[in-house]
């Protein structure tokens, strides 16, 4: 014979939930932010050029790797890492500069320079 499991759960009796109103808050750490963002999330890994790195592999597997059957292949992908590699060297060289640009893509250095303007009281 199959018992139900309602029938099983109404015969223990179920915790009843703590009243907010009698648990005290205990403060452990300050309830602010800090001042500053550490850099460690922002060192991801950058793919750059998969497309055309991708049809350059299947150009070469067709070709049994030589390079002489692939030569259009070559000087896309080579195109498209030299775009990739200036925009990186320009995005570079505004952040050493300094300078904070508008929008959701801010380094922690900019994140930081822009918290120093706007402190957090004490």
């Amino acid at each position: 014979m199959r018992i139900p499991t309602a029938a099983l759960f109404a015969k223990r009796q179920a915790r009843t939930p703590q009243n907010e109103a009698e648990v005290p808050f205990q403060e452990i750490l300050p309830l602010r932010l800090k001042n500053t963002v550490s850099g460690k999330a922002d060192s991801g890994s950058d793919v750059a050029c998969l497309q055309e790195m991708s049809v350059l592999f299947a150009c070469l597997k067709e070709n049994d790797f030589v390079e002489k059957m692939c030569h259009k292949e070559i000087t896309q992908f080579k195109r498209c890492y030299k775009v990739y590699m200036d925009r990186k060297a320009t995005a570079k060289e505004t952040i050493n500069k300094g300078i904070v640009t508008p929008g959701k893509e801010l380094n922690y250095k900019q994140l930081n320079k822009y918290m120093r303007r706007f402190p957090n009281p004490e």
